[in-house]
């Protein structure tokens, strides 16, 4: 058994024809290209029947969809039967929602090797790749309502309640298997059984009136259809791993969305957060994905890392916002000769407020002197630091220092310590010290001020471009495996209108 034929586009005798018609440098013209020349699809099952459709065909509708701003799959399977550019990319087949559907999910393999196919193309433009890159991210908002999330003290009671209505559904099940339905069996309406904002007001109510929630007559009520069934299931699987890990809230609609300081309101909300790594000089995606974590100081190496796969003469400089300043990965990046231009967040404010280089910030401005053959500092006063643990701080090991007097009675007492309630003076000082604090003093150079404030013009154009053209405010898919492989089609859709751009002047001034 064979595909369906997906061959080249050719012109039809009659009627409007997607090849002659489209323009030249249409941007379904570069997704075909780019998908035909890259993208190999695995060798069809072997069964009998009809033959699906190749997986080209739906891997170029997603990346155009994407692209233009449309990602439902029900409209694209819509937009296949009467748009233009979606006859030329199908050459007139039909692919159901459904399909595509299952595409974007199964072949993550395929559409990267299509995102990876662009960066030949722009080779071939003359889009040069500079090796600065820019860092950044942002919290788009999960595909779940903030009633679906539960706190931590409302586990032990949505449990309780989630398993007392599957036990009752088992029951019925059981019943109705030996006694056949009780009701006749109804066509062409609205099915009436439970749904899972029912079970979740529940609780709250009987929790506001301090009775348990299965009390009263609602039990009799409570019908479920199968796939209601395993959202209760899966329900009840995200409550237990919540309350083992000790998270204090959970989403039952997306239980791996995190709580984020998300979208232009900068609200906490259930969010996935979209990470890219730009090329300072080509604007293009070096690389990008979708990660549950919010803090990004742990991300910074990654990021880096994958960029350096795609970058040509590899990774010589990064540039990011003080979200990504943490000790140790800038000090490794820095000794493998990457230029950082990363402030802590004191340097940040410092630079907000214009005020000099070290300003802001608890240091005290009491300096002390080490003692090598002691392995201990001194202050002016004569007070004695000595050496007491050894610990992983920021990503280094950070060695701990502490006075022996009590130093609330030293006239230096103010400037020495910064804490209200400390009697101690303490002093930590990381393995890469030294090279940090040239790090942090090189932002008080005018020049590498002004490379610090261009960076948001790269990555902020990414991030204006899927939120403000294409309207991408949020995940359309739930769950991380979902989220991942949405996140995998918005680098395409950015990347592909980048190229595109340059890909079309070029064919205006050939002709």
């Amino acid at each position: 058994m064979s595909y369906r034929p997906h061959g080249a586009p050719q012109p039809l005798l009659l009627g409007y024809d997607p090849f002659r018609d489209l323009p030249a440098d249409h941007l379904a013209r570069l997704v075909d290209r780019v998908v035909d020349e890259v993208v190999v699809v695995p060798p069809p099952s072997k069964y009998t029947g009809q033959p699906g459709y190749n997986p080209k065909v739906c891997i170029k509708v997603l990346i155009y969809g994407y692209a233009t701003g449309v990602r439902s799959s029900r409209q694209l399977e819509q937009l296949c039967r009467e748009h233009l550019a979606y006859l030329f990319l199908t050459r007139g087949e039909g692919p159901g929602y459904w399909t595509l559907c299952q595409t974007r999910r199964e072949k993550g393999e395929q559409l990267e090797a299509a995102w990876v196919g662009l960066f030949a193309v722009a080779k071939e433009l003359g889009i040069e790749q500079l090796g600065r890159v820019v860092v950044d991210s942002s919290k788009l908002r999960a595909n779940a309502s903030s009633e679906s999330v539960v706190k931590a003290s409302q586990y032990e009671a949505m449990r309780a309640e989630v398993q007392r209505v599957l036990a009752e559904a088992e029951e019925v099940d059981r019943r109705e298997g030996a006694q056949g339905p009780r009701e006749r069996t109804r066509t062409g309406q609205a099915d009436g059984g439970i749904q899972m904002r029912d079970i979740l007001r529940r609780v709250r109510r009987a929790l506001a009136r301090g009775r348990a929630a299965g009390d009263g007559a609602a039990a009799e009520r409570d019908r479920i259809t199968p796939e209601m069934r395993q959202r209760l299931e899966a329900a009840d699987q995200a409550l237990k791993e919540a309350a083992e890990r000790e998270r204090k809230f959970v989403s039952l609609t997306d239980p791996d969305a995190e709580m984020m300081i998300g979208g232009i309101e900068k609200q906490i909300r259930e969010c996935h957060s979209f990470e890219i790594a730009a090329d300072a000089g080509s604007e293009m995606l070096m690389a990008a994905g979708v990660t549950q974590i919010g803090n990004d100081n742990e991300r910074l190496e990654g990021l880096v890392a994958a960029s350096a796969a795609k970058e040509p003469a590899g990774v010589k400089a990064v540039d990011a916002d003080s979200g990504y300043f943490q000790s140790g990965p800038i000090a490794r990046l820095n000794l493998a000769g990457i230029d950082t231009c990363i402030p802590d967040c004191n340097t940040a404010g410092d630079l907000h407020r214009g005020l000099p280089i070290g300003t802001t910030g608890n240091r005290s401005q009491v300096r002390l002197v080490y003692d090598k053959e002691t392995d201990s500092y001194r202050c002016p006063d004569g007070a004695v630091l000595k050496f007491t643990q050894e610990r992983m701080e920021g990503g280094q090991k950070v060695r701990i220092y502490v006075a022996e007097c009590d130093c609330r009675g030293c006239q230096r007492c103010e400037e020495c310590l910064r804490q209200k309630k400390a009697q101690h003076r303490t002093l930590k000082v990381g393995e890469h010290a030294e090279l940090l604090a040239g790090v942090r003093q090189r932002f008080a150079d005018p020049a590498h001020q002004e490379r610090y404030r261009h960076r948001a013009e790269v990555v902020e154009t990414v991030f204006g471009f899927l939120r403000g053209t294409l309207g991408y405010h949020r995940w359309l898919l739930r769950g991380a495996a979902g989220v991942e492989a949405e996140g995998r089609l918005f680098k395409l859709a950015y990347q592909v209108r980048k190229v595109h751009r340059k890909w079309s002047a070029a064919i205006a001034t050939a002709q």
